[in-house]
């Protein structure tokens, strides 16, 4: 079960949205299937005209917003402030059965229950309703104001708490298990962001900053020239200093993309992933730095994956943990930099980016194998750029590709192993990508540009790990 939450200031604006027709008539005979009072269906407004939608609202918007008004809580955006209506929604995934309005109605209160938003046979608590207008979700609207005491409050931790809640309807219900959250998930961009960017004709501001962003981290060997790669793209970049000069953080802007008053959209390097923070990208540097490489760029990176495939299948086999996360981590960028030869290489990258994070509170070392795949990214980044080489990749780029696969795969296999679903589907879908890739070049393919050494003739297809672990895991979209 997937769950989301929103905040907001109107109750009434929510509840006319999720009981009309929505914004491409896709509501369903929406309807109120529980409440705070436990009348539940009771609260359904009732129809004043033939059309579905038809309905007198008025009743129940004034009945949430009594004890805002009560405490003189406004119903406009405060500058700086979050609402205090609180709007979740919950929806099982495509192959679940069919909930009924009672299971719903049960799935609200756990959720609030859960959450700590509003508890069970708490009669003081904050008023609520949850509607109906699909088979596969709900949406719960809260506003958080208390009825006995008329103070505003926000619940600590609900959103970690939110999905646990949501975990324990999954294994009571009997529906598809997801995964706990743990911290990789990326930052998505918000609708305001996706219907500018609509309509812009453009992607969203987020997702071209973070393409942009890492693409220019991992060609770069430290601060200076990581500003220069991204001013150099056509993007506005700033630094954050303490007093003693030393970098504190960076945000970057996208030409164009102002706000009302015509200042650039900026985002922080952690506001567009955790691996783009200034201090996260200063140890990748620092990281990289260490040790030397080959002269041949391919050769070498297809070295350092394979070496990095044999640590991530020691850890599958009781090893260290902490050299895969490192392997995994670091992976990423020789994908980033791969991506550069095609656009189905640069989608490989970004279907891998979430395996490549270690979950909340799991530190990952780059040790020498982490190391040496960062070296070699910026390698290959460095010789892209300088030869200017855009024809199609030779015999080592495929044997490159090929190796890239099979670590990718080894990688899914062990964030399997260790229950982390969300990761593993990340990486076996990358995986997917270079293997379409590979497939699609001429079977005759010379070395080209890219053909160096023994790494020139046509790669054999490296054995992959289990079939058992090559399974999809199944985690539900929401």
């Amino acid at each position: 079960m997937i769950t989301k939450v929103v905040h907001g200031w109107r109750v009434g604006g929510l509840i006319v949205y999720l009981m009309g027709p929505g914004r491409a008539q896709e509501h369903v005979r929406p309807r109120v299937v529980a409440s705070w009072d436990g009348r539940d269906a009771g609260w359904q407004p009732p129809q004043v005209g033939e059309g579905e939608f038809d309905r007198d609202l008025g009743s129940l918007i004034r009945a949430l917003r009594a004890p805002a008004m009560a405490a003189g809580l406004p119903e406009h955006d405060e500058e700086g402030k979050r609402g205090y209506v609180w709007h979740c929604s919950a929806r099982v995934a495509g192959g679940d059965r069919v909930l009924s309005d009672a299971e719903w109605a049960e799935v609200a209160r756990d959720l609030l229950h859960g959450a700590g938003v509003a508890a069970r046979d708490d009669a003081g608590g904050p008023r609520w309703v949850a509607v109906r207008h699909a088979d596969d979700h709900i949406h719960i609207a809260v506003v958080l104001v208390r009825q006995d005491t008329g103070r505003r409050f926000w619940p600590s931790h609900d959103y970690p708490k939110l999905r646990q809640a949501a975990r324990d309807v999954e294994q009571r219900l009997g529906l598809s298990v997801t995964a706990p959250a743990d911290g990789t998930a990326a930052k998505a961009p918000h609708r305001g962001e996706i219907e500018k960017a609509r309509r812009q004709g453009r992607v969203p501001a987020r997702v071209e900053l973070a393409r942009a962003v890492r693409a220019a981290a991992v060609g770069a060997g430290g601060l200076t020239e990581f500003l220069s790669a991204v001013r150099a793209a056509g993007y506005l970049v700033e630094v954050r200093r303490a007093p003693s000069g030393d970098p504190l953080g960076y945000k970057v802007a996208r030409l164009g993309d102002v706000t009302a008053a015509g200042e650039p959209v900026f985002y922080s390097g952690s506001k567009l992933a955790p691996d783009l923070s200034l201090p996260r990208l200063l140890r990748g540097w620092e990281s990289a730095g260490r040790g030397t490489e080959a002269v041949v760029p391919l050769d070498a990176a297809r070295r350092r994956v394979e070496a990095a495939r044999a640590v991530v299948g020691s850890a599958r086999r009781g090893g260290t943990d902490g050299d895969a996360h490192g392997v995994a981590s670091a992976t990423l960028p020789v994908l980033t930099a791969v991506g550069e030869w095609s656009e189905d290489l640069r989608v490989a990258a970004e279907r891998f980016d979430r395996a490549a994070r270690s979950p909340r509170g799991v530190r990952g070392r780059d040790r020498a194998v982490a190391a040496g795949l960062r070296r070699v990214a910026r390698q290959l980044v460095g010789q892209r750029r300088m030869l200017g080489v855009r024809d199609e990749p030779g015999a080592a780029a495929v044997a490159l590709a090929v190796a890239l696969s099979a670590l990718v795969r080894e990688i899914a296999a062990w964030q399997r192993d260790r229950g982390r679903p969300h990761q593993a589907v990340a990486a076996s879908e990358s995986a997917d990508v270079l293997d379409r890739w590979v497939a699609a070049r001429p079977a005759g393919d010379g070395p080209g540009r890219g053909g160096h050494g023994s790494a020139a003739r046509r790669p054999q297809a490296q054995p992959r790990p289990d079939r058992a672990a090559q399974r999809p895991c199944t985690v539900p979209r929401g």
